[in-house]
């Protein structure tokens, strides 16, 4: 098998449903679940993120009218239709359905256009980067999706080719940031960021919280509740055991 992975950046203000991300750096997303022909996309997405940043990404997804840079290239007129699978204050579930129109060309299209069946694919969006991931056969052309995807970027994207590789670096479905509520997701980087973790210890936690503008209790709480998670899907994926999210759900 050969991976193929690459991440577009945007620019402020080149796509409006990008744009939530880049307002928000709460706002994470990656897609579960993807399958593509060369006339439609079906996909399913999880989505997490402090309450107002959903709001606006809420916002956006229902006023697409055209091919968005979230769902495809080009800017044309698409067949689109969503429906939100599950909805908490902090969390999304959504399915979509897209038909490729003509100059509007998604990058599962692409795949499935250059690379043909058996094509896997993957994507993260967080800040200004949307992170793609294919995974094909050994024997797949995986130049011809460089040569279109390289064509067809328009002003205030760019594109940046990671690898080619034999050796696929396929991330594990079980345990992604999009399993933990926000809240303990953000105290989890909150702690990294301060150096909670590291010997010796550059922040107490009341010194983060402190820092943060965060209750102390709270934000030990979030933190608790997530290291709890972390280390129960740890020990249970060690055994090839499955630990359900909702083992971390607190105050989602």
């Amino acid at each position: 098998m050969r991976e193929f992975a690459f991440t577009v950046s945007y620019d402020d203000g080149a796509d409006h449903l990008m744009d939530v991300f880049i307002d928000h750096p709460g706002l994470y997303a990656r897609t579960t679940s993807c399958h593509a022909t060369t006339e439609t996309m079906w996909r399913v997405d999880e989505v997490t993120g402090p309450e107002e940043a959903l709001a606006d990404y809420d916002e956006q997804l229902a006023g697409i009218t055209r091919c968005s840079s979230l769902r495809g290239m080009g800017g044309c007129p698409i067949d689109w239709h969503h429906e939100v699978l599950e909805e908490r204050p902090t969390r999304r579930r959504i399915y979509s359905r897209q038909s490729e129109g003509e100059g509007c060309r998604s990058v599962p299209y692409l795949a499935a256009k250059h690379l043909g069946d058996g094509v896997l694919c993957r994507a993260e969006q967080h800040g200004e980067e949307y992170r793609w991931r294919i995974l094909a056969e050994d024997d797949a052309a995986m130049s011809a999706i460089h040569d279109d995807l390289d064509g067809n970027l328009r002003a205030g994207i760019e594109l940046e080719f990671e690898r080619l590789s034999h050796s696929p670096e396929w991330p594990d479905d079980r345990m992604t940031r999009t399993d933990l509520p926000y809240e303990q997701r953000e105290a989890v980087e909150l702690a990294v960021e301060h150096g909670y973790y590291e010997t010796p210890r550059r922040a107490s936690i009341q010194e983060i919280a402190a820092t943060e503008g965060i209750a102390t209790s709270t934000l030990q709480y979030r933190l608790t509740r997530a290291e709890a998670w972390l280390a129960t899907t740890f020990a249970g994926t060690e055994n090839g055991e499955s630990v359900p999210p909702t083992a971390a759900v607190g105050d989602d």
